[in-house]
């Protein structure tokens, strides 16, 4: 299980590559590489994007932007 020390290196590490904008999936896709991405339906998506948009909400070096959508603050991400 990831911890939101691990959400600060994957904030850090799309920060340091230009990211100003990210998406739960995105950061669940980098929390969980390979993580099952089919539900019972078989629609494909980042099962764990539910689970990384929480963890998003909760964190202070982001703000949501637009629903499921979350701007990195690269002035608090430093300060951290």
């Amino acid at each position: 299980m990831a911890t939101q020390a691990d959400l600060l290196n994957v904030l850090r590490s799309l920060d340091a590559r230009g990211h100003r904008r990210v998406r739960a999936g995105v950061v669940a896709e980098m929390l969980w590489p390979g993580a099952r991405t089919q539900n019972a339906n078989g629609q494909v998506f980042p099962l764990g994007a539910g689970v990384a948009g929480r963890m998003l909400k909760a964190c202070c070096v982001v703000r949501e932007v637009v629903p499921g959508e979350y701007e990195i603050l690269s002035h608090r991400l430093k300060g951290e």
